[in-house]
């Protein structure tokens, strides 16, 4: 495939970002059984509001569509939920709106230039740092977050191309993900195949390259990428026609052991027995139910939802059974609501059900899904909801 076609190709792929703001935590008194979902729309380039019901994943329209740049293609909400930025493909920018106490959605007056095709994003655990992965120009773009408010930081953007090695065509990052101390930054390269790691400084936001980058067998076209709600694990989903699969591997960070030196965290990654595992088609995104081990892979190609249990101690991922549910046409982002919650005893909720939320691009809808908390599978909740056109992104609050 040409690079121009593999570009346009890539436009499509929108990264979810897993378990964002609201959809981290579970109390454990009842929740107040409204959350909200945010939806991009690449045929019309705007992003909507949609009230969640939680006791039964209801969506209703609020009626606020605002416009976008070209090409929406990734949201990412600020941990405190007060904004949302937005990464234009087509328009090489960021968009930033702020969440009002309704959760609607007012715009700022102007956008933030990024690096070319800007295709995925990670907001630090702390909210001080947007990190945004621009596919065409191998660069990661690293802004200060002050309100919707976007400020480089001193050396942005960083290259994704490591030093000594040649990739005339570029590496294609195509998503990031911060670990759960904030002090790491992974990067899915699509083209190269490899997952770079970084340092973050905490203060000043600035990147440094951790070493060689981490290739793994069957690794081939890394699209999307995730770490486990306990910050042990990093899961990345490897789209290419020979891959079709994830990689898992145990970040060496604060909240694990599984480090050569636990009192030294570097950040570097260590491949988790069996993987890659298996998955669908063109899998594209990774979330996790925030309360439990399950974990929920969007593949694109086979337009389904690959469904999990994952080890919170070894990371190792089991197919549910059945291993599969289907979606609409190209899903390419996911986001999970939790329930409302009836009771909580010890480290066990009882009586949940979560629910998933699916972008379909082809098909320009939203599926939904229940989640059944106590086995991890989903099932089919009414009809897909239809929105204007290429639905390319969804995120909770």
């Amino acid at each position: 495939m040409g690079m121009k076609l593999f570009f346009a190709a890539c436009l499509l792929l929108a990264v979810a970002l897993f378990c964002l703001a609201g959809c981290t935590s579970i109390n454990s008194a009842a929740t107040t059984g409204i959350s909200y979902l945010y939806v991009t729309a690449q045929a019309n380039t705007t992003i909507s509001a949609f009230t969640v019901t939680q006791s039964n994943g209801a969506l209703t329209d609020n009626g606020t569509a605002i416009g976008t740049g070209s090409v929406p293609s990734a949201i990412a909400i600020t941990p405190s939920g007060s904004a949302l930025f937005v990464a234009n493909s087509g328009a090489n920018s960021i968009s930033s709106y702020t969440i009002d106490s309704d959760f609607t959605l007012t715009a700022a007056s102007a956008t933030t230039p990024t690096g070319t095709t800007p295709t995925g994003m990670a907001i630090d655990p702390g909210g001080k740092f947007l990190f945004v992965a621009n596919q065409a120009s191998s660069s990661i773009s690293v802004f200060t977050i002050n309100g919707t408010g976007l400020t480089p930081v001193a050396g942005s953007p960083f290259t994704t191309i490591p030093t000594g090695l040649s990739y005339p065509n570029g590496t294609l990052p195509a998503a990031v993900a911060v670990s759960a101390s904030g002090k790491f930054l992974y990067v899915a390269n699509q083209l190269a195949n490899f997952v770079s790691a970084f340092a973050i400084n905490t203060t000043s936001g600035a990147l440094t390259p951790l070493g060689v980058p981490f290739y793994q067998d069957g690794q081939v076209s890394p699209t999307g990428l995730a770490v486990t709600p306990n910050g042990g694990f990093l899961y990345v989903a490897n789209a290419g026609a020979n891959s079709n699969n994830v990689s898992a591997w145990a970040i060496c960070d604060n909240v694990v052991n599984s480090c050569i030196n636990p009192n030294s965290p570097d950040g570097a990654l260590t491949p988790v027995a069996g993987s890659p595992f298996p998955a669908g088609l063109g899998p594209v995104a990774i979330a996790f139910d925030p309360g439990f081990n399950f974990a929920y892979v969007v593949d694109k190609g086979s337009n389904d939802i690959s469904q999990y249990s994952f080890g919170p101690g070894n990371g190792v991922l089991t197919p549910l059974s059945p291993p599969t549910i289907s979606t609409g046409v190209t899903p390419v982002s996911i986001a999970i609501v939790p329930g409302v919650v009836a009771a909580d005893v010890g480290n066990t909720l009882f009586n949940t059900t979560d629910y998933v939320y699916v972008a379909n691009l082809g098909g320009g809808t939203i599926s939904i899904f229940s989640l059944a908390t106590s086995t991890g599978l989903l099932n089919v909740v009414g009809q897909p909801i239809v929105i204007f056109g290429q639905t390319s992104a969804v995120s909770a609050r």
